[in-house]
């Protein structure tokens, strides 16, 4: 295999990837707010159902998000076990079937991603930036929507693996909370409640991450390799057995962007809070809302499409066999 890249180069190497490919920027945007959307719809239809049927204001229910929507209806829902049944299958029904119709567009993003990565120039080449871009922009929408229909099986089962990762992890996480409450509450430990809780939220979170992980390493293998599932999977396992250094530093480092970028859209979304309370500035609240949200969206898929090529990259140079030649010495008679 050839030697892999240094943090900087493979994560210089992914943007320059990406920011070549912007399109797919678009797309993958466009399609995950379609799929937030959609999921919005029955949290929004049972809403009106429970504020009809309870005489609350919708907007007083709807006003804090879904997040909070839902568990508001969720106290009047559990006393009409039917209605919750209807509510839970609705939304599980949308959530999978919009995630495998999401995952399938992405595989396509991806296999472009991978064959821009393919035709960028090496990294110890001397070329200008606008060079680089220029050499690994491959972006068509036929190649696009040839490479979704190619993968869209495989990353169908991806997608349920994926929830079904997620269900077992939620499941695990509420059993912890549950009944380690139960044993709190029925022992001397009570003060321990919040350490429990503590520790089970901080490992639901690290599996949550090495899941993801693992998920986006599988997508990579499958649109480099274009082999199976099972095959993907054993592969992902020598590939983080050989490389878990440079894996681990690329997540780390643009897990560590991420945090900060969310840190710097909280800050935004305090001061636009500030404008709509201006006389005059408020006009402008809602268009620079809808501005910075759609300027925020596209920039965490870019910074998710760079990490995954900086992956792709790192997996390309791990698979490819050290074909440097061998030098011989003639040795006159």
């Amino acid at each position: 295999m050839l030697p892999p890249l240094t943090l900087r180069a493979a994560l210089s190497r992914g943007a320059i990837v990406t920011l070549a490919n912007w399109q797919i920027v678009v797309v993958d945007f466009v399609v995950e707010t379609a799929y937030k959307f959609t999921l919005a719809v029955p949290v929004i239809g049972s809403a009106f159902m429970v504020a009809v049927l309870l005489g609350i204001d919708i907007r007083a229910l709807l006003g804090d998000g879904l997040l909070s929507a839902v568990d508001q209806m969720l106290g009047p829902l559990l006393n009409a076990p039917a209605a919750l049944m209807g509510f839970v299958a609705a939304v599980s029904i949308v959530g999978v079937a919009g995630a495998v119709l999401m995952f399938m567009v992405k595989a396509g993003t991806l296999a472009v991603l991978a064959a821009g990565e393919g035709a960028a120039a090496d990294p110890a080449a001397r070329i200008t930036l606008f060079d680089a871009v220029k050499r690994a922009r491959v972006y068509s929408l036929p190649t696009l929507w040839t490479q979704a229909m190619r993968f869209q099986r495989r990353a169908a089962i991806l997608a349920l693996g994926l929830g079904l990762a997620y269900l077992i992890l939620g499941g695990i996480y509420l059993t912890i909370v549950v009944d380690g409450f139960r044993w709190v509450a029925e022992s001397e430990w009570a003060a321990a409640w919040p350490l429990l809780v503590f520790v089970a939220t901080s490992g639901a979170a690290v599996a949550m991450a090495a899941t993801n992980l693992f998920f986006d390493l599988a997508r990579v293998v499958i649109v480099t390799d274009d082999c199976g599932v099972r095959a993907a999977l054993q592969r992902v396992r020598a590939f983080l057995l050989a490389d878990a250094r440079q894996v681990l530093s690329v997540f780390g480092a643009m897990g560590l962007v991420v945090l900060l970028a969310t840190a710097l859209t909280f800050t935004a979304t305090a001061g636009l809070a500030l404008i709509a309370w201006a006389p005059l500035a408020g006009l402008l609240f809602v268009p620079l809302q809808i501005a910075f949200w759609i300027a925020r969206g596209l920039a965490f898929q870019y910074m998710s499409l760079a990490t995954l090529s900086a992956y792709q990259t790192q997996y390309r140079r791990f698979t490819t066999p050290d074909t440097a030649p061998i030098r011989l010495r003639v040795h006159e008679a």
